[in-house]
C-alpha cells in the first residue's frame, strides 16, 4: 500500500481535518488555486460551484437563510439506519495562543450537559433509543473541523427529529458548567496520556521540521497540558460562540429516510439559529520555503525500528477540482502505484535491509503539497536503507517506468473504479457519509462511483508512459530534499553530528550511477490444470427458513452457502480445515503467528506473492490465510463476475501452497521490530505477557520470548500446517451475490474431485488453558512515557452454551457502562474504560470477562480497587431495568445490522457448521434470545461470575514507577 500522508497522520493519533475552501461563484481554470483568504470569508458555496465537474445527482445540497448548509443522500444499507453528522468548520487551527486544545476540549464538553440533556443524561438517552456510545454516537476534532456523529437506528420522522434535536444541542445548547469543565480536564489529560507514544512524539518532531514556523506544528488537536489545565467556562464559551456559527456548519445525512421530510425538519430545528458573537478571523497559517538538501534526525529509543525518509514539502494554493486536475491526480497515482510495486519487490528479497517501504504524494492541510518515500529498517542499517530509497527514487526519475508496469497499474486502477461501481447501490450509509465529508475536507466535488468511472476510465485508457513519467518528475520537482532518520538508530556516538552523517550518506548514494529497470513479463494464472470433471455429490439439503444450502461430496468435502442481496456483486468465501492455533505444538510457541505471516507472504508454489499480485492486477479477487483458535481459514473475496477466479485461487492454495525461505526471513524482520515495540509500551507488554498470564502460562496465548520465536523454522511450519491441510476434512463456505448452481458445479469440479479426505479432524491433545484464579501480576515496560495499564479479568466459560454466552456478552456491556459512569464520568480518571467478554471455542471451560484501562501510573492501584468495588456492588445489588434496557437496545440494533451483512452469515453462522451444526440453529434465535434477557438473569450471572476472590489482576507500569 503506498503512503497517504493524511491516513498516516490519522494512524499516528490525529484526525486530520482540512478547512473548507470557498471560492467566488465562478468557474476556476485548471491552473488557478483557491486562495486561503477567500476561504476565510466565503462559506456559502460548494466545490462544484467553481468546477466543471457535476456533483452526484442523487445527493441534495442545500442552504438555510442563516447560512447553515446540508447534504442529504438516501441509501438503503443498512435498512432503517440513518448516518447523521454535524460538521463544524473549526478545529485546532482556529485556536489562539493559550487556547491550544480548546476545540477538542469543547467537543468533550458537549457530551457533559446541554439545554435539554443535563450532565450524564445524553449518553443514556442515546442508549435508550438503541444507540451505543462510541460506535453509534461519537465526535472527533481535527486541525480544521470538528464532527459530531450519530447513527440513528430508525429513519422515521420522529427519529430524525430527535436526532436533529441532539445535533442542535451541540450547535447552540452547550451548558459548559464550571464543575463539569473541571471534571473533564482529567478525562482529556487521560486521553492525551493514552495517545502518547514513540510514534506520536516522532510525528510532533517531524512536523516541526517539515512545517517550520507554521501554525499546524503548534496546534496539534490534543493540545498542551498547561493550556488544558487553565481552561475555564468563560474561555470555552467565548470559543464556542465565535466558531459554532450557522455559516460554519454543514449537516450531512445518509440513510433510509425521506428527503422532503428531512428538509422540513432541518428548517424547524436549525432555521432560527443565529450567531451568538462576532466572528473571529483564522490565525495566520505561516510561511516557509525549503531549499537544498536538509537533514533531520530524531532519536526515539522506544521505537521498534528506524525509519528513513526523503520528502519534499511545499506550500501552494489548493488547486480547484476540475477535469484537468483529476487527470493530473490520475497520472500521479499511477506513478506512485508503480513506484510502490518496485519497493515491494525490494522488501521481498531475502537480503533486503528494508522491513517495509512506502511512497506517496498529495495535498493536505489545504495548502501543503508533499511527496515522500520511506523505509523501515534495523537501526544499524539506516545508511543502507537510505541509499536504497535514494537510488530507487532517482532511478525512476531518470529512467522512468516500463510499459508492463504501466499496463498493470492501469488494470489495477480500473479494477478499483469497477469495485466502487459494483458496491455503490449497497454500500453502507456510514461509508457514503465519510466519503462526502472527505470530499468537503479536501474541497473536492462529491461524485458517484458511476460518475468517477465515466470520467476516469477514458482518461485511463489514453494515458501514455511518457505522461506518467512526466507526472512523477513533476511530483518530485521541488528544489529541495528533506532527508530524515527517525526511530531507534543512535547516531550520537560518532564524532560527526547526526545530520552530517545523514547528509554524507545521502550524498555518497547520490554519486552512484543508477541503471534503468528491466521490463518484466507478467506470469500466467491459473497455471494448474482445471480438473476435467466434478466429483459426485453424496447429499444436498436446504434450510429454507435461513436460505442456506448444504452439500456433502463423496470425497468428504463439505459446501455450505447462502445467496444474499446484502451487497451487490460481492462474494465472500471461507475454506477451513484443521484445528488452528489450538493444535500448536507445546514445544514450538509462536508457530501460529509466524506461520500466518509466512504463508501470506509466500504466494503459491509456482508464483511468489509479488508475481501473483502482478498477475492479478486489474482483478478484484483475492485470498488471505488466517490461523484462528480452532481452525485454519483461507478467506476469499471477489466480484461475482470473478467467481471462477476465486475458486482457482482457493484451489491453488490447497494443491500448490507456497512456503518460501525469503518469506520466513522477512517475517522475522518484522517480528523483531514488533518485539522491540512490545517491550517499550504498556499496551505491548499486555499482548506479550499479560494475555499469557490470564491463560495460566499456556503458550498459545500472548507471545513467546523472541529467542524462541527466532529459532522456528520453515520445516516446522510445513509439518504443522501441511499435515492438516493435506489430510483433514475441507469445508468451503460462501455468502453473497452469486448463482447457487454455479457454486455447486465449481465446488464439485475443484474440490469434489480431490482425493478422499479424513472424515474428521484429529483431536487436540493439549490441555485447555487455566485461568489464574485470585492471582495478580505486575510487569514493567522499558519506557519513559508516563502511562500505566490496569486489567482485571473474571473467569467465565467457553462458547458453546450459546444462551449463557449471549448473556455474558450483555453482562460485559453492563459492567462496561458502570465503569464508564464512575471511573470516567465521576472520577475523570481515564479516557476510555471498557470491558468485554471473550468465550473461547477451542478450549473447554475457558472464557473471561475483562476490563482494561490506560491510567496515570500513580493511580494504578486506585483504579484497580475501584474496578473491584464496582464489580462487588454489581454482584451484591444487581442492576436496574433501565440499565438493562440501555445495554440491550443498542445490542439488538447491532444484531439487526449484523444479520444484513455477508460477513455475519459467513463467519458466525456457516464457517465451522460441518463440525458444529448447532451454529445454524443459533441464527434463528439470536434476535429473540437477546430480546428475552431479563434483569433476574443478569443479576444471577453478576453474582456468579463477578467474584473478586476469583479475579486476576494485571498492572503494567513504566520501569521507573516500579522501582
Amino acid at each position: 500500500m503506498f503512503l497517504d500522508k493524511k491516513k498516516w497522520l490519522q494512524l499516528a493519533g490525529l484526525v486530520i481535518g482540512l478547512f473548507l475552501l470557498s471560492g467566488c461563484a465562478r468557474f476556476a481554470t485548471p491552473d488557478e488555486g483557491i486562495g486561503a483568504a477567500q476561504a476565510l470569508e466565503l462559506k456559502d458555496h460548494w466545490p462544484h460551484d467553481i468546477s466543471d465537474l457535476p456533483p452526484d445527482p442523487s445527493t441534495d445540497f442545500g442552504r438555510l437563510p442563516n447560512g447553515m448548509r446540508y447534504i442529504l443522500k438516501e441509501n438503503q444499507t443498512p435498512r432503517d439506519r440513518v448516518s447523521m453528522h454535524l460538521y463544524i468548520q473549526s478545529g485546532s487551527l482556529s485556536e489562539s495562543d493559550g487556547e491550544e486544545g480548546i476545540a477538542h476540549f469543547l467537543e468533550h464538553m458537549l457530551f457533559d450537559g446541554t439545554t435539554h440533556f443535563p450532565p450524564g443524561e445524553l449518553v443514556k438517552y442515546f442508549q435508550r433509543i438503541g444507540m451505543q456510545f462510541g460506535p453509534d454516537a461519537n465526535a472527533h476534532t481535527g486541525f480544521g473541523q470538528t464532527v459530531y456523529d450519530i447513527l440513528l437506528p430508525k429513519g422515521d420522522a420522529q427519529s430524525i427529529s430527535e436526532g436533529l434535536q441532539v445535533l442542535n444541542e451541540f450547535a447552540q445548547g452547550a451548558l459548559l458548567l464550571p464543575e463539569q469543565v473541571q471534571k473533564e480536564k482529567g478525562v482529556v489529560l487521560a486521553e492525551k496520556r493514552s495517545r502518547d507514544s514513540a510514534q506520536f512524539r516522532t510525528l510532533l518532531a517531524t512536523f516541526q521540521f517539515e512545517l517550520p514556523d507554521s501554525l499546524p506544528a503548534r496546534r496539534f488537536p490534543i493540545g498542551k497540558e498547561v493550556s488544558i489545565k487553565a481552561f475555564d467556562a468563560r474561555l470555552l464559551k467565548d470559543f464556542y460562540d465565535a466558531w459554532y456559527r450557522p455559516e460554519r456548519m454543514i449537516l450531512v445525512m445518509v440513510g433510509q429516510f425521506d428527503k422532503k421530510t428531512a428538509k422540513q425538519l432541518i428548517e424547524q430545528r436549525f432555521g432560527a439559529m443565529q450567531p451568538r458573537a462576532e466572528a473571529r478571523r483564522l490565525p495566520e497559517f505561516g510561511r516557509f520555503v525549503h531549499k537544498g538538501v536538509q537533514a533531520f534526525y530524531h532519536l526515539e529509543k522506544e521505537s521498534g525500528a528506524t525509519s528513513v525518509h526523503i520528502n519534499t514539502v511545499r506550500q501552494r494554493p489548493l488547486p480547484a477540482d476540475t477535469t484537468a486536475y483529476r487527470r493530473k491526480v490520475l497520472l500521479q497515482e499511477l506513478a506512485d502505484w508503480m513506484m510502490q510495486k518496485r519497493l515491494d519487490k525490494i522488501v521481498q528479497r531475502k537480503e533486503s535491509v528494508f522491513i517495509s517501504s512506502a511512497v506517496g504524494s498529495g495535498d493536505y492541510l489545504q495548502q501543503i503539497r508533499y511527496s515522500e518515500i520511506t523505509a523501515d529498517c534495523r537501526p544499524e542499517k539506516w545508511a543502507d536503507a537510505l541509499t536504497g530509497i535514494e537510488q530507487e527514487l532517482r532511478k525512476a526519475l531518470m529512467h522512468g517506468f516500463t510499459p508492463s508496469e504501466l499496463q498493470r497499474a492501469k488494470r489495477f486502477y480500473f479494477a478499483q473504479l469497477q469495485r466502487e461501481v459494483n458496491e455503490m447501490n449497497t454500500r453502507d450509509s456510514k461509508d457514503h457519509a465519510q466519503n462526502i465529508m472527505s470530499s468537503l475536507n479536501q474541497w473536492r466535488v462529491y461524485q458517484s462511483a458511476q460518475q468517477r468511472m465515466a470520467l476516469l476510465a477514458p482518461m485511463l485508457e489514453s494515458v501514455t508512459l511518457e505522461q506518467v513519467n512526466r507526472a512523477f518528475a513533476e511530483t518530485w520537482s521541488a528544489e529541495h530534499r528533506l532527508v530524515m532518520v527517525t526511530g531507534n538508530a543512535d547516531l550520537n556516538a560518532k564524532k560527526a553530528s547526526p545530520t552530517d552523517q545523514i547528509l554524507s550518506a545521502y550524498n555518497k548514494s547520490n554519486a552512484v550511477a543508477v541503471q534503468s529497470e528491466a521490463d518484466q513479463e507478467t506470469a500466467e494464472f491459473p497455471y494448474l490444470p482445471i480438473p476435467a470433471s466434478g466429483g459426485p455429490v453424496r447429499e444436498r439439503t436446504s434450510l429454507d427458513d435461513l436460505g442456506i444450502d448444504q452439500v456433502q461430496f463423496e470425497n468428504g468435502v463439505g459446501l455450505i452457502f447462502k445467496r444474499t442481496t446484502f451487497k451487490d456483486n460481492e462474494v465472500l468465501a471461507a475454506l477451513s480445515f484443521g484445528q488452528g492455533k489450538s493444535s500448536e505444538p507445546v514445544d514450538q510457541p509462536g508457530l501460529a503467528q509466524l506461520a500466518e505471516m509466512v504463508i501470506n507472504e509466500s504466494g503459491f508454489g509456482a508464483l511468489d506473492r509479488l508475481e501473483l499480485e502482478n498477475t492479478l492486477a486489474g482483478r478484484l479477487a483475492g485470498i488471505t490465510f488466517e490461523v484462528r483458535e480452532d481452525m485454519f481459514v483461507v478467506s476469499g473475496k471477489a466480484a461475482n463476475s470473478e467467481l471462477a477466479l476465486l475458486f482457482q485461487l482457493l484451489y491453488a492454495f490447497v494443491e500448490d501452497p507456497g512456503l518460501r525461505p525469503e518469506a520466513l526471513v522477512n517475517a522475522k524482520k518484522r517480528l523483531e521490530q514488533k518485539y522491540l515495540s512490545f517491550n517499550h509500551s504498556v499496551e505491548g507488554l499486555m499482548q506479550l505477557r499479560g494475555e499469557n498470564f490470564l491463560a495460566g502460562g499456556d503458550s498459545r496465548f500472548g507471545w513467546p520470548d523472541w529467542e524462541q520465536m527466532r529459532k522456528l523454522s520453515l520445516e516446522q511450519i510445513r509439518q504443522w500446517f501441511g499435515s492438516q491441510l493435506g489430510n483433514g476434512p475441507l469445508e468451503l463456505v460462501l455468502a453473497g451475490d452469486f448463482d447457487p448452481e454455479q457454486v455447486v458445479e465449481m465446488t464439485a469440479r475443484y474440490f469434489g474431485s480431490m482425493r478422499p479426505r479424513n472424515a474428521s479432524v484429529n483431536p487436540v491433545s493439549r490441555p485447555a488453558p487455566e485461568f489464574p484464579v485470585g492471582k495478580s501480576a505486575q510487569f514493567s515496560s522499558e519506557s519513559v512515557i508516563e502511562k500505566g495499564l490496569v486489567a482485571t479479568a473474571y473467569p467465565t466459560d467457553d462458547f458453546w452454551e450459546i444462551r449463557r454466552t449471549r448473556r455474558l456478552n450483555v453482562l460485559a456491556e453492563l459492567f462496561s457502562e458502570r465503569l464508564r459512569e464512575h471511573i470516567r464520568e465521576t472520577l475523570g480518571a481515564v479516557y476510555s474504560p471498557f470491558a468485554y467478554h471473550r468465550a473461547y471455542r477451542a478450549y473447554p471451560g475457558y472464557g473471561l470477562l475483562q476490563s482494561f484501562f490506560l491510567v496515570d501510573p500513580a493511580q494504578a492501584d486506585l483504579i484497580a480497587n475501584e474496578v473491584r468495588t464496582i464489580a462487588a456492588r454489581m454482584a451484591d445489588q444487581g442492576i436496574s431495568p433501565d440499565e438493562l434496557r440501555r445495554a440491550l437496545d443498542p445490542t439488538l440494533a447491532q444484531v439487526k445490522d449484523l444479520r444484513q451483512s455477508n460477513r455475519y452469515w459467513l463467519n458466525s453462522v456457516m464457517t465451522g457448521a460441518s463440525r458444529h451444526p448447532e451454529q445454524l440453529a443459533w441464527a434463528r434465535t439470536i434476535e429473540s434470545d437477546y430480546a428475552a434477557i431479563t434483569v433476574d438473569e443478569m443479576n444471577a450471572l453478576a453474582k456468579k461470575y463477578l467474584q473478586n476472590e476469583k479475579a486476576a489482576n494485571i498492572i503494567i507500569l513504566p520501569e521507573k514507577n516500579t522501582q
